[in-house]
C-alpha cells in the first residue's frame, strides 16, 4: 500500500529509469534507503540541482546511504545515478532552453513567426516521409472497423483529440473522449467496459502525460487494441502500441507542434471516411441539420 501511494506522489517523467528501478526495489528497501527513496519521488528536481551534501542533507540521511541507495539502483555510483535523474528531466526543459537560445539570437518578430511556420512545415515534409502505405491503411481500418473508440489525451492533446473525435464523427464514426469534466478516472470508467472488438487511440508528445501512459497500460494489460501517435521510438507509447504512428513534431519556441500533430489526425479522419460506407451521406445529413446555425458570405445572421 506505501508503494501505491507514493506512486500517486511520484513527479519524476513518465517511464524514467529511476522512478521504474525503484518502484521495483522499493518493497525491500531498509528504513534509511526507502527515506530517500521518497525524497527522490517527492522531490526529483532538487534532487538534479544539488549536490550529494544537500541532497542528503535535505532528505536525512547520510552520505553512505545516498551512494548505497544509487548502487541498489544498478548505478556504478551516486554521480551515475545524479546523472540519470537529470536525464529524465532533458523533456521538459529542452523545449525551454531551446526558446532561449532563439530569443537571444535577436531575431525580429517577422522573423520568429516565419520561422515557427518553417518548422511546421518541415515536420509535416517529414511526418509524409515516414508514413508508409501500410501502416497508413492499417491505422483507418483499425478505426473505421472498431466498435466503440475512446481517444486518451490530456492537456494540448485533449484539445486535438476533439477536433479528431469532430471529424470522425462527419466521417461517420463516433469517438468518446476525456471531456473537460473528467479525468483519468473518467477515462477508466469508459475503457473498463471496452474489448477487443473496440480502440483506444493513445496521443501523447513532449511533454509526456503520465495519465495517458498509464491509461494505455491498462488498456494493453485488458487486451484492448491501442492505435499509438507520438514523436520517436524513445516515447513511452511507442511499445505499447498495436500499431504506432510517428509524427515528426519538434519545436523550437514549445515543446511540441500542435499543428503536425493535427494534420495527421485530419488526415486520419480523411483516411477513415474514405473506408466508411456512407460517410459522405453521414456529412451531408450534418450539414443540411446545421445549416441555420451556418453564415455564409453575403447571408447575415436572421437573413434567409
Amino acid at each position: 500500500m506505501r508503494l501505491h501511494k507514493i506512486a500517486a506522489n511520484d513527479y519524476l517523467p513518465a517511464d524514467s529509469v529511476v522512478a521504474e528501478r525503484i518502484a521495483a526495489i522499493y518493497p525491500d528497501l531498509s528504513e534509511a534507503l526507502r527515506r530517500f527513496a521518497d525524497f527522490v519521488l517527492n522531490e526529483p528536481m532538487q534532487v538534479a540541482q544539488m549536490s550529494i551534501n544537500e541532497t542528503v542533507s535535505a532528505s536525512g540521511v547520510s552520505v553512505a546511504t545516498a551512494n548505497r541507495f544509487a548502487r541498489k539502483l544498478s548505478f556504478e555510483g551516486y554521480a551515475q545515478f545524479r546523472a540519470e535523474v537529470i536525464q529524465s528531466f532533458e523533456s521538459v526543459f529542452a523545449p525551454v532552453e531551446r526558446l532561449r537560445t532563439k530569443l537571444s539570437e535577436g531575431s525580429s518578430t517577422h522573423q520568429v513567426v516565419t520561422a515557427s511556420m518553417d518548422e511546421d512545415l518541415e515536420n509535416l515534409r517529414d511526418t509524409m516521409r515516414n508514413l508508409d502505405a501500410a501502416r497508413c491503411e492499417q491505422a483507418c481500418s483499425m478505426i473505421a472497423q472498431a466498435e466503440r473508440m475512446f481517444i486518451v489525451a490530456f492537456d494540448s492533446g485533449a484539445a486535438l483529440a476533439t477536433i479528431f473525435a469532430h471529424h470522425l464523427r462527419l466521417a461517420g464514426r463516433s469517438a468518446a473522449i476525456v471531456d473537460n469534466g473528467g479525468g483519468a478516472l473518467t477515462a477508466a470508467r469508459h475503457l473498463a467496459t471496452f474489448g477487443k472488438s473496440d480502440l483506444v487511440v493513445a496521443i501523447a508528445f513532449p511533454r509526456y502525460i503520465r495519465e495517458t501512459v498509464e491509461l494505455t497500460r491498462a488498456a494493453v494489460k485488458h487486451a484492448i487494441p491501442v492505435l499509438s501517435i507520438t514523436d520517436t521510438q524513445a516515447s513511452p507509447l511507442a511499445s505499447l502500441g498495436t500499431l504506432t504512428l510517428y509524427v515528426h513534431a519538434r519545436r523550437s519556441f514549445s515543446s511540441t507542434s500542435n499543428t503536425a500533430i493535427l494534420a495527421l489526425l485530419e488526415a486520419l479522419a480523411a483516411g477513415v471516411a474514405s473506408q466508411t460506407d456512407g460517410a459522405a451521406e453521414t456529412a451531408e445529413r450534418f450539414a443540411d441539420f446545421a445549416y441555420p446555425w451556418l453564415i455564409s458570405p453575403g447571408r447575415g445572421p436572421g437573413r434567409s
